[in-house]
């Protein structure tokens, strides 16, 4: 037998598929006499030969570790598919390098109230290096199919050697929890000192106690979890859309550009009125972006290549040496299961400042949905999970079931590495690989591309102040992130040798071209000057956004489970409820309700 080491700190264990696959009990080092620990713990992690799928799980990179935590995974057991519900912590060493057959995966166990929750949040403050768990979730479907917890907040303090400590940080009886609902797959993302939360919905399986008649609820408004403080707050999001909420969607935040940098959302599925055919989809012609220096929002039209519109997709983004950041968009599907979904497997890159979509161009051939990615060193992007869309199960029951195993994730463990540069896929992680280069594709576009046209002046002067710590021979000037610029010619390599009589000739014809430039610039800066004047038409003031608009008087609907048919889609609509906050009507800077916590929950 393989030997196993453990920590007494957290109760944390290494699993490596070898011992596992040997069918012997975990030990557990200093296994508690007392009921610590659930009564059930699922480690998450099993024989590569026998893993099947892993999904609806949260994942945050901190330091040289990725945590993987909540969501559901099946194995083969006995000959059979077996389904369960993660009750530990995971995390994965990026120091070392490793490939996905031979992963040593760590998982630490839990103490009883941290919740355990399908489509979960996991934010991570660097500064003080705690991970926070709890907030955003469902109950799991698998297992023994749990009870929703009641809300709380959790944070784990990593050891650096892939286990940690929890405490609770806000407890179930706060009353924190009355001003503040448990979103359901909203869109969330941190940075800049906070975690964000942007709509989802509320359902019987994010409530508590149970309710199974409880109707599919929208939730509209931005969620703010100040990491310093520890206090959350409200605000409405009118400037994102006409309803200020979306789901199934993906936030990513680019501290390259802005103050404080930014948070970029896209994608996703309208929470008020989500439609079985996929209409109600959100485009990606139009993305979505958030200043948190100025609580602004701003939409932004993109060009080139576009994707499909599609929901429960990963990104994961990196700054390049050119004064570039490029956002990796890998996967997600529209609603329905099967051949239709197949063409979901790709890759596209939203290139920023210009905004503008590339293609990675492979066949598709695994499908995938509810999955995360990370960029985690070099060019390297981690893929983690997802479920099967290629399933093409018709029974009600089954369907959820079969997106697990229906086919085992051709990805051992469910890793895979795609390679930034190369534009490939491949098997073993590089630790300690060399800086990210932008791809060949990447380069050839940006050294013939126009300046980005903004939508509105107020996001290029965002864009305007970067902040790139490796930035050489930038590809990126003033002149290409503001509404208009002015070219001038380049006059650096005079001659060594020139006759009197061309210098004369120069002199008056310099005089001429020098009065024809101060006419232009005196024409551009009026231009300039009336153009300023002018209010922004994506400012988003009046609440209204282009992109989704009503749709007529709500309606509710029930949705059993998570999937409820082939194709697989929600039904009807759904009704609107507030986030139990205090909102102001839908203005470009939402009014924000703090909540401060007891002393006694803080650390």
């Amino acid at each position: 037998m393989q030997s196993l080491s453990s920590f007494a700190l957290g109760l944390g264990v290494i699993l490596t598929p070898a011992f596992i696959a040997s069918g012997s009990r975990l030990p557990i080092a200093n296994e508690p006499k007392t009921k610590s620990l659930e009564s059930r713990q699922a480690p998450g992690v099993v024989a590569t030969s026998d893993f099947l799928r892993r999904a609806g799980h949260a994942s945050v990179v901190a330091g040289d570790w990725v945590y993987i935590d909540g969501g559901e995974f099946s194995v083969m057991s006995d000959g059979k598919p077996d389904y369960q519900y993660s009750t530990t912590i995971l995390s994965i060493d990026l120091s070392q390098t490793w490939s996905n057959s031979t992963v040593t995966i760590h998982s630490t166990y839990k103490p009883t109230g941290v919740p355990n929750l399908t489509h979960s949040s996991l934010w991570y403050d660097e500064r003080e290096d705690l991970l926070y768990s709890g907030f955003a979730g469902r109950a799991p479907t698998f297992g023994d199919r749990p009870w929703p917890s009641n809300s709380s907040l959790w944070s784990f303090k990593p050891d650096g050697a892939g286990s940690g400590s929890w405490d609770k940080v806000i407890d179930s009886d706060s009353l924190v929890w009355h001003s503040f609902t448990r979103p359901c797959q909203p869109m969330m993302a941190f940075g800049s000192g906070s975690a964000y939360v942007l709509g989802g919905f509320e359902s019987w399986q994010t409530r508590s106690p149970w309710d199974d008649s409880f109707y599919n609820t929208a939730l509209p408004g931005l969620v703010q979890f100040n990491l310093t403080t520890r206090t959350f707050s409200n605000s409405t999001a009118g400037g994102y859309s006409f309803y200020g909420t979306a789901e199934r969607g993906a936030m990513h935040y680019v501290s390259s550009f802005g103050p404080d940098g930014l948070f970029v959302v896209m994608g996703g599925d309208d929470a008020w009125h989500p439609q079985p055919d996929g209409s109600s989809l959100i485009e990606l012609e139009t993305i979505s972006i958030y200043d948190p220096s100025s609580r602004q929002w701003f939409n932004q039209t993109t060009t080139g290549n576009i994707p499909q519109r599609r929901k429960e997709f990963c990104l994961a983004g990196i700054a390049s040496n050119n004064g570039t950041y490029e956002i990796f968009m890998y996967a997600g599907w529209g609603g329905d299961l099967g051949k239709s979904a197949i063409p979901f497997d790709e890759i596209y890159i939203l290139t920023l400042p210009a905004f503008h979509w590339l293609k990675v161009d492979y066949p598709p051939q695994q499908p995938r949905h509810a999955l995360t990615c990370h960029a985690v060193g070099g060019s390297q992007i981690l893929t983690i999970g997802g479920l099967d869309s290629n399933s093409n199960h018709t029974m009600d029951a089954e369907i959820y079931h079969s997106t697990f195993d229906t086919s085992p994730d051709p990805f051992a463990q469910g890793l895979a590495i795609f390679n930034m540069t190369a534009l490939k896929f491949a098997n073993q992680y590089t630790a300690k690989a060399s800086p990210y280069v932008q791809s060949d594709m990447v380069r050839r576009y940006h050294a013939t591309r126009p300046a980005t046209k903004f939508d509105s002046p107020g996001l290029a002067k965002l864009l305007d102040i970067t902040h790139f710590s490796n930035t050489t021979n930038p590809s990126v000037t003033k002149s290409d992130v503001l509404p208009s610029s002015t070219g001038f010619p380049d006059s650096s390599n005079p001659s060594k040798r020139t006759p009197i009589g061309a210098i004369a000739g120069g002199v008056v014809g310099g005089v001429a071209v020098l009065a024809l430039v101060g006419a232009l610039i005196l024409f551009a800066r009026k231009r300039r000057r009336l153009r300023e004047s002018e209010p922004p038409s994506h400012l988003e003031v009046s609440g209204e956004s282009k992109r989704q608009q009503p749709r007529g008087p709500q309606e509710m609907y029930q949705m059993p489970g998570e999937m409820g048919g082939n194709p697989v889609a929600e039904l009807g609509a759904r009704s609107p409820v507030e986030l139990r906050g205090e909102y102001n009507a839908a203005e470009l800077r939402g009014e924000y309700d703090a909540v401060e916590l007891n002393r006694s929950a803080r650390r």
